[in-house]
């Protein structure tokens, strides 16, 4: 039951993670250098965007974790 459980918990990670990859698209900034011209591109993603990620990574430590956990052998039934 342990290892359904984090098999489950890890695709549902997985699929998290490409869905909010997908989805989300960053906030451009372009600044332009008057002297020498040069541009430069910075991206940045809103918090919420990192909070998921923190989210999914503790699910799949965990869905790892159940995965790869043994079964404890009971002495007395």
């Amino acid at each position: 039951m342990k290892r359904a459980i984090g098999i489950f918990l890890i695709a549902q990670a997985l699929l998290t993670y490409l869905t909010i990859n997908m989805n989300y698209t960053p906030y451009t900034t372009t600044t332009v250098n008057d002297n020498t011209g040069a541009v430069t591109v910075s991206y940045s993603y809103p918090w919420v965007y990192w909070l998921g990620f923190i989210g999914l990574g503790i699910m799949l430590i965990v869905g790892t974790y159940l995965v790869f956990a043994k079964e404890k052998k009971q002495i007395f039934n």
